[in-house]
């Protein structure tokens, strides 16, 4: 699943299961962890892509201190990066889940299969419709909001990263190791349609960035 999948299925995810324990998220955060996993693209000299970073196991770890102190607060904030293993990692290829362990599971599709999109896509409407019935203030002139770059850079720069002069970069775990470029041409309209979701979703954050701005500039003043 691309980045902007990841974000919104984060937050639609968190967002609900907060609202079920009673608790407050911070929207911004959970999005960027509902990204996180895929830090390991950027680190592919030291780590293998889908390993530690994409398993249950080494997030069940880390969150161990957070679990215990913050306890129910931080439940929404750890199922925002496990949602990115076993929901966007399992509809695209397959997963080693519970690395360092060998147990992979995933439903095969291709990162620009029609269904992987169309999950992307709703998941993107979800989240909006989500923003605007619970987090109005994303979109109103508040300092908070300024931290709405922490979520829109990545989702920018993984478009930088992915559609490049050569095509498709580190498709090569999606697709297969021996890429067919002609595969990759003969999906134009998925790329397109991926690339307006990021924007589509950067756009959004913009407003909440803009707004962060202005009631920052207006403090100054």
């Amino acid at each position: 699943m691309f980045l902007v999948g990841h974000a919104a299925w984060a937050y639609i995810i968190s967002r609900s299961l907060a609202s079920l324990l009673r608790v407050r998220i911070n929207p911004y955060l959970v999005m960027l962890l509902g990204m996180v996993p895929d830090v390991d693209i950027l680190l592919q000299e030291y780590i293998k892509h889908r390993s530690v970073t994409h398993s249950i196991l080494f997030w069940g770890i880390v969150f161990i201190p957070f679990l215990i102190i913050y306890r129910k607060r931080s439940i929404p904030y750890f199922v925002a990066i496990i949602q990115h293993i076993m929901l966007g990692d399992v509809i695209v290829a397959s997963t080693n889940v519970l690395w360092p362990w060998r147990y992979e599971i995933g439903m095969g599709y291709d990162l620009l299969s029609p269904m992987n999109i169309v999950v992307e896509s709703i998941a993107l409407g979800l989240a909006v419709l989500l923003i605007i019935k619970y987090d109005k203030a994303i979109l109103t002139r508040s300092r908070g909001n300024i931290l709405g770059l922490v979520v829109m850079l990545p989702l920018l720069g993984s478009i930088l990263y992915l559609f490049t002069t050569d095509g498709l970069l580190f498709f090569d775990h999606i697709i297969g190791s021996n890429i067919n470029k002609g595969i990759i041409r003969g999906r134009e309209d998925m790329i397109s349609i991926a690339i307006i979701l990021h924007v589509s979703f950067s756009l959004l954050l913009s407003i909440s960035i803009i707004q962060g701005m202005r009631a920052l500039l207006a403090r100054i003043h």
